[in-house]
């Protein structure tokens, strides 16, 4: 049977989720946020990685970052984000590899947006293995075209942190915005209705197999095409914690 929700929460009591409420979770976890771009893997990951304490990895901020730097990787990653294309195989894995090998996040992490095939998840097996940290509890938004496309033509994003906002469902209470640094809400080339439809296609025709490899393991279909708040309890469930908070309180 589903958890409750207990009570409603406000930022104040986010900053009072402390160790207490964490200690049947001590032992390092791997969360891997599977999904098509623009099915919420960003908004559920960022408040997941509040709950747990523990590192959101978003694979597409990386690259983007990547992209804007004057080097032939850049530029590559420029005319690949610019088509709506996903990046090949040998580069994402580089990226992420040499970043959790930087880092090594002990206590585990939040995966975004990585792996998108099957050969980067046998990849990342095995540097999750490298590092000590067990296979991932796999959480796969699902979410309809139709949603899809209402969703993202109201996304926006901090020009500066990368933080995400949506004019209908997620509104700034700064308006142009960012609530955490002021930065401008901006909307990402990406997101137009062309690209979006061509990113769904290709995520649809990669995931299918990754989905297939996951299946036996630790893996959780939740619907996405929902209240984040209804969502957010799904998930909590999937991890097995107290489903104690909404989502309204992860600004």
């Amino acid at each position: 049977m589903p958890l409750e929700l207990q009570t409603e929460f406000r930022c104040t009591e986010m900053a009072m989720l402390t160790a207490n409420h964490l200690s049947d979770q001590s032992r390092a976890r791997v969360i891997l946020m599977l999904g098509a771009p623009g099915s919420g893997k960003g908004t559920q990951s960022s408040w997941l990685s509040k709950q747990f304490g523990i590192p959101r990895l978003s694979t597409g901020e990386i690259l983007r970052t990547e992209a804007k730097r004057n080097t032939p990787a850049g530029f590559r990653l420029r005319q690949i984000l610019a088509t709506g294309a996903l990046v090949d195989d040998d580069m994402v894995c580089a990226v992420v590899g040499a970043r959790l090998q930087r880092e090594k996040p002990e206590n585990g992490l939040i995966l975004d947006g990585f792996p998108r095939t099957v050969q980067q998840a046998c990849f990342l097996d095995s540097l999750l293995a490298d590092l000590g940290l067990p296979r991932p509890t796999v959480i796969d938004l699902e979410i309809s075209k139709e949603g899809l496309l209402r969703r993202l033509a109201g996304r926006r994003q901090c020009a500066v942190c990368g933080s995400v906002y949506n004019l209908i469902s997620r509104p700034s209470r700064r308006g142009s915005r960012c609530e955490t640094d002021g930065g401008a809400l901006v909307q990402r080339d990406d997101d137009t209705e062309g690209v979006i439809l061509h990113r769904m296609e290709e995520y649809e025709a990669f995931s299918a197999p990754l989905i297939d490899y996951y299946k036996t393991a630790n893996y959780h279909r939740v619907t996405a095409d929902r209240d984040v708040n209804a969502i957010a309890k799904d998930l909590l469930s999937a991890l097995s914690m107290p489903a104690r908070f909404t989502l309204s309180s992860a600004a």
